[in-house]
């Protein structure tokens, strides 16, 4: 397992794609740190755990690096390579799992560390004092890994259901900025948001999203569990379904 995740990494290491998408993480993040303190709107620790929050929105980023990750490979053919040297998907599978896991917690780490550097020293500025123990900060922190370790499998397991990287990126990325928010606003059908990708995530992190769609949100464990499964079933049934037939 320790040689296919490593393998895995190097097949990341070997493209331009993993960078070029921090970037954009990066910068997101930043401008989720510039807007709120810009507009006056961090005055509480509570505001302050709002914006570190907001890191979690990389997770679309980290999805598509996750489905490129195996629909990359199904469309160039390099995957043959793999399976022919460990002709188990389950193990396959599970490796890529694990790097686009860790993966995701490195783009936290990255995420989080741009807004740390530009929201201390503004809140300083602004006579405000950080209190790292309280105020959903922890939570804040600590959710933004959760949840961009858990798109990376998210993001890997739908690009193993659709093998289709043309097909599994954008509509991915439609169903996760669009149709969530949809079906979040429509009486009767919104009582399902809590059990989407997008309602799992307002459970895990101290956020206004869910709130501002009149949605009662599950607790944070029961977020995580949410999470949990859309991480590992995608996941699964891609290595019993679509990985399993032929590949070349």
């Amino acid at each position: 397992m320790i040689r296919l995740v490593r393998a895995e990494f190097l097949k990341v290491r070997t493209t331009q794609t993993w960078f070029w998408l921090l970037l954009a993480a990066m910068a997101v993040s930043a401008l989720f740190v510039i807007g709120p303190f810009a507009a006056g709107d961090v005055r509480t620790g509570s505001d302050l755990a709002q914006v570190f929050s907001a890191a979690s929105t990389a997770y679309i980023v980290v999805f598509v690096l996750g489905a490129l990750g195996v629909t990359g490979e199904i469309r160039h053919q390099t995957i043959t390579a793999t399976v022919l040297a460990t002709p188990s998907r389950w193990a396959v599978v599970t490796g890529k799992m694990i790097t686009y896991a860790v993966l995701g917690v490195a783009y936290a780490l990255a995420c989080l560390i741009v807004q740390l550097a530009i929201a201390v020293p503004w809140a300083a500025a602004d006579g405000m004092s950080v209190r790292w123990g309280q105020d959903d900060i922890p939570r804040a922190l600590g959710g933004v890994f959760l949840v961009l370790a858990l798109f990376g499998i998210v993001g890997l397991g739908i690009g193993a259901l659709l093998r289709n990287q043309m097909v599994a990126v954008p509509v991915g990325i439609i169903f996760l900025l669009v149709l969530q928010g949809i079906i979040a606003v429509i009486p009767k059908v919104k009582v399902v948001y809590p059990y989407l990708p997008g309602g799992a995530v307002d459970s895990i992190l101290p956020i206004r999203t869910g709130r501002g769609f009149d949605v009662h949100l599950l607790p944070f464990a029961g977020g995580v569990i949410v999470l949990l499964l859309w991480a590992f079933v995608p996941a699964v049934l891609g290595a019993a379904v679509t990985l399993n037939r032929d590949i070349t």
